[in-house]
Parts: C-alpha cells; sequence; structure tokens
C-alpha cells in the first residue's frame, strides 16, 4: 500500500457529496456496536462505581469510526458512552449525559486534530501510517493515548464523584485505572485503521469531510 495518501480529507463540513443509503446504514451500525461495547466493557471490567470499566473496549473502535466518519464516529463516542455506559448500566439520564462527556469530548479532539494540524504535516488523517511511521506512532501515543484519554479519564471520574456516585477518596484511583484500561486498549486501533481502512475507502464509504 501507498504510504502517501495525500489531503483529500479536510475539517469541512461537506466536501465528499451527498451520502448513500449504504452509508447512513454504516453509521447506524457503527453506533450499535459502540453501545454494546461500551457497556460490555464496564459490566466485564467495573472500577470504582458505575459507568467505569477498566477495559473500555469502545474506545478503539470509535476512534477508528471517527477517523473513517468524522462527527458521525464522534457522535457514536458519545451515545455509546451515554446509552452504553450509562443509562444501561444503572446511570440516571443527568448523569449520563454530563459523564459522556468524557468520550464525546476526547473523539472530537481526535477528528480536528488528525484531519487540521496532524493532516497538514504529513500524518495520514485516518492513522494508517501509525504502525509505519515514527512521527504518526508519536502523535498517536501523545495525543490519543494520552492527552485525550486523559481528560476523558479525569473527566469522567470527576463528574460521578460530584454527584456521588464514587467516593471522593477513589477519584485518582478510578481515573488512573481509566486511563490506564483505555490505554491498553487503544492499542487495538492502529492495526485496525491500517488493516480496514483501505477496505473502507475502496468502496467509497468513508466521509471527506467531517459530515460528508
Amino acid at each position: 500500500m501507498n504510504d502517501s495518501y495525500g489531503n483529500e480529507y479536510s475539517l469541512k463540513l461537506f466536501s465528499g457529496g451527498k451520502l448513500s443509503t449504504t452509508q447512513y446504514a454504516l453509521f447506524a451500525i457503527q453506533i450499535a456496536v459502540v453501545i454494546l461495547l461500551s457497556w460490555l466493557g464496564v459490566i466485564a471490567t467495573p472500577v470504582v462505581g458505575p459507568g467505569i470499566g477498566f477495559l473500555y473496549w469502545a474506545y478503539p473502535f470509535f476512534i477508528v469510526f471517527t477517523w473513517w466518519w468524522g462527527l458521525w464516529g464522534v457522535l457514536a463516542a458519545f451515545l455509546g458512552c451515554f446509552i452504553g455506559a450509562g443509562l444501561l448500566t444503572g446511570l440516571p439520564l443527568i448523569p449520563s449525559l454530563a459523564f459522556s462527556i468524557g468520550d464525546l469530548v476526547p473523539a472530537l479532539l481526535v477528528l480536528l486534530f488528525y484531519r487540521g494540524f496532524l493532516n497538514k504535516i504529513g500524518v495520514d488523517p485516518l492513522g494508517r501510517d501509525i504502525t509505519k511511521k515514527k512521527m504518526s506512532a508519536f502523535w498517536f501515543v501523545f495525543w490519543v493515548m494520552g492527552i485525550t484519554n486523559i481528560i476523558g479519564g479525569l473527566w469522567g471520574v470527576w463528574v460521578l464523584v460530584q454527584l456521588g456516585f464514587v467516593p471522593a477518596n477513589a477519584y485518582w484511583y478510578g481515573a488512573g485505572l481509566w486511563i490506564l484500561g483505555d490505554a491498553i486498549v487503544l492499542i487495538i486501533a492502529p492495526f485496525l485503521a491500517r488493516a480496514l481502512t483501505p477496505i473502507v475507502e475502496r468502496f467509497g464509504l468513508t466521509t471527506k469531510g467531517i459530515i460528508s
């Protein structure tokens, strides 16, 4: 596969033309997948309180979906956390909404960074080169496994502490396990992107802009 990916992906709202019925179906499926994986991650590896799972298997998938489908992937991250890690695990509506910002913001930051700054400096906006280029690997570790993951973990557990679902003295323990667990499962994302992105692109199913 050619290592030169060009700048065809952008932060424009509509740059890829009209969306197909197949794409809308895929958007719905990926949202359902993230909801399911969010719920499974929380119930299989619970940590300190409701909504928190040590191995949050949804994370690498909604990162890849965000690379492919822009704001549709960000929407999956939000709904996955809100419904799968929130409502389905017993969190009430308002706490689930506040808590889900812990996935919404990281996914949005990944979208903006990869299709903005990183795209301009030669990093593939769809993550295909992370296992092949040192610069791309660095930014994935620093930005996705590091900064955005830390933001999500600190916010998510803080919300649950403020609302009384997690004891205050368990904040750093819970946040630390959230961040560490997500960093571990995020290792999957570069391999998913490298193996599956060419197939998704070949069928014209990616979004060139952040919506279409």
